[in-house]
């Protein structure tokens, strides 16, 4: 039985280990339930406004439909397609320009057979 005592202190060890982690364990779900450690986010002191790099729109009015509301905005290329809800329920696609802001065209979708 030589081995008997290097098997004894490997099981202290482990066991050591074992309560460590669980203490770790305890303590993480103690702070996540308080609340401690959220992050925070910092905001920016309020500066000078942006200005628009050369040939850009800038601050730009696009009409939508009475009473939309837009549900989603993906740059496609260097277009922007506006998906919008309208005050009906249906569905509109708004396109522009990304670089002029211009208008490109407004797609309503309807079902067949109205």
């Amino acid at each position: 039985m030589p081995y008997l005592g290097v098997a004894k202190i490997a099981s202290v060890v482990m066991g050591i280990m074992i309560v460590i982690g669980l203490a770790v364990i305890g303590v993480t779900i103690a702070k996540r339930l308080s609340g401690a450690g959220e992050d925070t986010v910092a905001v920016a002191p309020a500066g000078p406004a942006l200005t628009p790099a050369p040939g850009a729109p800038g601050v730009l009015d696009i009409p939508i439909p009475a009473r939309s509301r837009v549900v989603a905005v993906e740059a496609e290329g260097r277009r922007l397609v506006v998906r919008l809800v309208l005050s009906g329920g249906g569905t509109a696609i708004l396109l522009l320009d990304a670089d002029t802001g211009d208008r490109l065209g407004l797609l309503t979708l309807v079902q067949e057979g109205r």
